[in-house]
């Protein structure tokens, strides 16, 4: 397995919506929302360089960013279980050493791929109950 950390561009933005709208990946984000191309044309437009790109084999397998130092990561369904995750973690991590992730608790495979990365547990976030 060949793992290529890559600089996003215009060319992985669909990959990046379609998996960020996966219903098989959506419950371990925090906000589970559904995003249309033209709000990811949008949103890459003024984020793009704060994402990068995971391939296995050239093909993309997951991506990463961070937004003011909070870490978004997402590893497509059949990648997951192989270090992905934590690969670009690590990677990113080289990059911005300064950046934190926001974990649901219940959200075990993130947990686990940060705290293989070298991350640990610091802070509960505590919010008002909905």
């Amino acid at each position: 397995m060949n793992l290529e950390f890559k600089k996003n561009n215009k060319k992985y933005w669909e990959f990046i919506r379609l998996l960020r709208s996966d219903k098989r990946v959506q419950s371990g984000f925090v906000e589970q929302v559904k995003i249309t191309r033209k709000e990811q044309e949008v949103y890459m437009n003024k984020y793009n360089n704060n994402y990068y790109v995971c391939l296995c084999d050239d093909i993309p397998s997951g991506y990463i960013g961070e937004i003011d130092g909070n870490i978004r990561l997402c590893t497509a369904p059949e990648y997951q279980g192989k270090g992905i995750g934590s690969f670009m973690i690590r990677e990113i991590t080289k990059i911005q050493p300064n950046i934190f992730a926001k974990i649901k608790l219940d959200n075990w495979s993130s947990l686990k791929a940060f705290e293989k990365a070298g991350y640990v547990k610091k802070y509960y976030l505590l919010e008002p109950k909905k």
